[in-house]
């Protein structure tokens, strides 16, 4: 789960700024966040179905809301960044996987014999944080330094359920993605060009923990691809925090 900070946006052709968060900090991007954040905006009647953009860390996104519901984000321009990236686990075991961003960084590999389903969440996250521990260890980080803070775990589809696999993501603070993830599709679809195995205007389905389902396409850009993600989001809940100066606790508790 993710939140989203609205502010005004720096930019006047862009309908809100957003800032992404989860437990431990900031995120660059959000794909299924991003989604959420037309949806609610939606709701705050602040937009209707049609195009518009939202500025966030990672760049401008374009999102598009449907009559039907379905939401459209064209995101920021995503590359793989190396190939075949192999890493010493702290059992001696090696993991090989491809280093690419979309949105967010991410290292993505096959699952290590674990079923990528919802009951096996616990097994997927353990296997995902070895992985992350080892590249922090070796010091492998994205293009110009950053931490590859997001592990992508793939199992193929089976036939007949189109070009894609089905995935599980563990996010920073070992937060797993209860959607398909699509920044991670975005990484994901940027491999899958530079491996040769998905051109562009392929359909490509990301499928997530819990059953839910990314369509993602893309447009070939100068420094990789520029991909298209189609999902929902659904409302379910509205509140009110309140922040009175003289509750000592209003910005939380620091243990």
């Amino acid at each position: 789960m993710v939140a989203a900070l609205l502010l005004e946006s720096s930019l006047p052709d862009c309908k809100a700024g957003v800032i992404f968060f989860n437990n431990v900090g900031a995120l660059a991007m959000c794909g299924h966040g991003a989604m959420g954040v037309v949806e609610a905006l939606r709701h705050m009647g602040r937009i209707e179905p049609g195009d518009c953009q939202l500025e966030t860390p990672a760049g401008v996104v374009g999102l598009n809301l449907a009559e039907t519901g379905e939401i459209s984000l064209q995101n920021v321009a995503s590359h793989r960044s190396s190939a075949d990236c192999t890493v010493t686990l702290a059992d001696g075991n090696s993991v090989t996987g491809d280093i690419a961003w979309g949105g967010n960084w991410f290292f993505i590999t096959e699952t290590p014999g674990i079923e990528v389903d919802s009951k096996h969440v616990s097994a997927l996250a353990e296997a995902a944080s070895r992985i992350r521990d080892a590249l922090d260890g070796a010091g492998i980080r994205g293009s110009n330094g950053e931490r590859i803070d997001h592990i992508e775990l793939h199992q193929s589809l089976p036939a007949g359920q189109g070009q894609g696999t089905r995935s599980f993501v563990l996010c920073p603070g070992r937060e797993w993605d209860r959607s398909p993830c699509g920044t991670g599709t975005s990484a994901t679809m940027a491999c899958e060009y530079q491996k040769g195995t998905l051109k562009e205007g392929d359909l490509w389905h990301q499928i997530g923990v819990l059953g839910t389902r990314f369509v993602g396409s893309f447009v070939v850009a100068d420094q990789g691809i520029v991909p298209t993600i189609r999902g929902q989001a659904s409302l379910c809940g509205e509140g009110t925090l309140y922040f009175p100066p003289d509750d000592p606790f209003r910005h939380g508790i620091d243990l």
